[in-house]
Parts: C-alpha cells; sequence; structure tokens
C-alpha cells in the first residue's frame, strides 16, 4: 500500500500545483489548520481517507477513473498475493 501512497500523493501534488494551490491553501479547503497533513500526503507517508479522496477529487478536478485504476490496482495486486499465500498454506497440509 505504501507505494498506493506515494502515487495517489504524486497525483494529488500535480493537480494541486496545476489549479495553483498551496499545501495551506489545499489544506484549508479541506478544514485542516496545518498544510502537514498536505505535504504527508503529497509524500506518500500518509494514507489519504477515502472521503478526503472525494473532496481532493472534486478541488483540483481529478479524474475519477484515475484514482480508482490506482486503487483497484493495489487491491487486485494484494488479492493475488494473498490468495497465493493461502493456496501455499493449504498445500502443506
Amino acid at each position: 500500500m505504501k507505494k498506493t501512497y506515494k502515487h495517489l500523493g504524486q497525483v494529488v501534488k500535480d493537480f494541486r500545483a496545476k489549479a495553483h494551490l498551496t499545501q495551506k491553501d489545499l489544506a484549508e479547503k479541506l478544514g485542516y489548520n496545518i498544510p502537514q497533513f498536505i505535504s504527508l500526503m503529497e509524500n506518500g507517508h500518509s494514507k489519504i481517507p477515502l472521503n478526503v479522496l472525494g473532496e481532493l477529487i472534486s478541488f483540483l478536478k481529478i479524474p475519477e477513473k484515475m484514482v480508482l485504476d490506482i486503487l483497484l490496482e493495489t487491491y487486485k495486486k494484494e488479492a493475488r498475493e494473498q490468495i497465493s499465500s493461502g493456496r501455499k498454506k493449504a498445500a502443506n497440509y
């Protein structure tokens, strides 16, 4: 998931820059008092809550499909890994 956070963070950063908003501007739009939350998100150090992701999609005009594709690709990869792990474990019985 860390790669996903970093990828989504870069998307947010790119679209924020296109919108000519500072981290402080965006933090205020989201109702945060300090811009550090935006910095943490953009650098992939913080998970972006889905409701906040929805706000970011609206405020920054990020294509929803782009965000969903990133999330779904990560989910598929993690699901494959978990299923494979379960199958290997079952084979040892």
